[in-house]
């Protein structure tokens, strides 16, 4: 071997002994975390805080005429699925006599704490549903679009809660659009105390 060979191998393998001395000076990288349970959000807990238990409602809904008819119930909300979900089950009376109809719904709603968004899904008696979000609950109020299919078929709905001050009871009230949100009717208004 020549001295320039002798020289170059030197200075190669002095390379690889720093190569290698700064591969050991790195850290281990970190094993993975073991994936936690998620919590419910914040807004679910104080949802159900406010809202558990069985309810009394009055008011009005909209009958088949459009024109208001006394509108009654019961609800019933709980905490479900650990605590992720509020689960609404409402049965009531929509008019009176004769022409009064039972009305029932189940209703099933979380936050998204990535949207910032409620989520909600609702099934009734007779044979509608409504899926949508709504709004963080601030001061107590909240507002949710969903698109809901029904008996007149397509459409949309706006509910608004109100649980600001729970000795008036929770307030709520809808209104529905059949014409893709161009014009809206009043659907219902009730009051719900325990």
């Amino acid at each position: 071997m020549n001295n320039f060979s002798k020289i170059a191998f030197v200075s190669m393998m002095s390379l690889a002994t720093v190569a290698v001395a700064g591969d050991a000076a790195k850290p281990a990288p970190e094993a993975a975390k073991p994936m936690e349970m998620p919590k419910p959000a914040q807004q679910v807990v104080d949802r159900i805080k406010a809202m558990t238990g069985n309810w009394k409602c009055d008011g009005t809904a909209a009958g088949m005429d459009g024109k208001d008819q006394k509108f009654t119930g019961t609800m019933t909300s709980k905490s479900e699925l650990d605590g992720f979900w509020v689960h609404d089950s409402f049965s009531g009376v929509s008019g009176a006599g004769k022409t009064s109809m039972k009305y029932k719904f189940e209703m099933f709603a979380t936050f998204d704490g990535n949207t910032k968004k409620w989520r909600n899904v609702m099934v009734d008696n007779w044979g509608g549903q409504m899926v949508g979000t709504g709004d963080e609950i601030k001061d107590g109020k909240m507002d949710s679009t969903s698109d809901s299919m029904d008996a007149m078929g397509k459409g949309m709905m706006k509910d608004h809660t109100d649980i600001s001050d729970m000795k008036k009871g929770a307030h709520m009230w809808g209104e529905a659009s059949h014409d893709g949100g161009k014009t809206w009717a009043k659907a219902y208004d009730m009051t719900c105390k325990k």
